[in-house]
């Protein structure tokens, strides 16, 4: 097999893997997924599908999706604060 069908394959998979996933995230409903989300279980991509397609449903903190603010610094801060 050569690098391009290689590449091919490989593009294939990534296609059926994004799709099973998004299939899987469609089938929750919101407040699964939210709860998805803070258990960690949702990968970005299919965080950044679920905030492009219905981003009324993903929790906000402080005006930033709650999956982006938590990984700032000021969230961070509080967060050791808190400790």
């Amino acid at each position: 097999m050569d690098a391009a069908e290689q590449m091919m394959r490989n593009l294939s998979a990534l296609n059926a893997s994004r799709a099973e996933r998004r299939r899987q995230l469609w089938a929750m409903s919101p407040e699964q997924r939210v709860a998805a989300m803070r258990r960690g279980e949702l990968t970005w991509w299919q965080l950044y599908e679920w905030a492009g397609r219905a981003g009324h449903e993903v929790p906000l903190l402080d005006g930033e999706f709650e999956f982006i603010a938590i990984h700032t610094p000021e969230v961070a801060d509080l967060k050791e604060k808190a400790r």
